[in-house]
């Protein structure tokens, strides 16, 4: 019942859906794009939000709707999330690229992979395969 390796990812002839929210994730790499710009709005408004943005976070995934940021350490979220740089993001996503994008804020100490960890290149083995979330 083990999954068939992957050798080449380019055989699939559309882009490899993650594991998790495949749409959150084709979306990211379009706000990630944007992101210098989305830091240097949010800079202009204050400069708190945007060191805790350009020092402790990355987008993980976008929907088109929502806006997934991911914080390297549950401090640096709960410092965004109470001190109302959300908010301030927000703005500077309407005001500056006419967006009305939900934020949603979450711990991801892996630096913005978007997805879980997984082994190195290659990795047959499996040191730890922690099992899927109940629905």
């Amino acid at each position: 019942s083990a999954p068939a390796p992957q050798s080449a990812p380019a055989a699939a002839p559309g882009p490899a859906a993650p594991e998790t929210a495949p749409g959150m994730a084709q979306g990211a790499g379009q706000v990630r794009n944007m992101w210098p710009d989305i830091l240097e709005a949010v800079k202009n408004r204050r400069r708190f939000t945007w060191i805790l943005l350009s020092q402790n976070a990355q987008v993980t995934g976008f929907d088109g709707s929502t806006l997934q940021i991911g914080f390297l350490n549950a401090g640096a979220r709960d410092n965004f999330t109470s001190s109302g740089s959300e908010d301030v993001l927000r703005q500077a996503l309407a005001e500056q690229f006419n967006a009305q994008w939900k934020i949603e804020a979450i711990v991801d100490p892996s630096g913005g992979a978007g997805q879980p960890p997984q082994p190195p290149s290659g990795g047959a083995q499996r040191p730890y395969n922690p099992p899927p979330a109940a629905p």
